[in-house]
């Protein structure tokens, strides 16, 4: 996913070989939509185990059960946002480019 085309310095277009997200059929869209929310959920299913062993430490060994909490939350959280944020952002530049930015490309023209 990214831009379709690209403008070199001299001027000149060129293809990249890349599609923009509303050029994706639909199926293809929620496939991709599945395949990072499904793997962002498995790596922070497998991170949170890392965040409970520093709410157990928290907890019971400086005793501290809010901050752990907290600490523990964070730790499992860290692998969805990092994969779920620039996707998103991704899928809103692309749709950016293709709905807003034709526009101005197509004006320069």
């Amino acid at each position: 996913m990214g831009p379709e085309r690209y403008r070199c310095r001299c001027g000149q277009n060129y293809l990249t070989a890349a599609t923009e997200w509303d050029h994706f059929s639909e199926w293809e869209r929620k496939r991709r939509i599945q395949c990072t929310l499904g793997f962002a959920a498995v790596f922070s299913v497998i991170i949170s185990v890392c965040g409970l062993a520093a709410y157990l430490t928290l907890r019971y060994v400086f005793f501290l059960p809010r901050a752990g909490v907290i600490v523990g939350a964070l730790i499992a959280a860290f692998p969805f946002l990092f994969m779920v944020v620039p996707f998103s952002l991704g899928v809103a530049s692309s749709m950016w480019r293709t709905r807003v930015g034709t526009r101005t490309v197509s004006a320069q023209d």
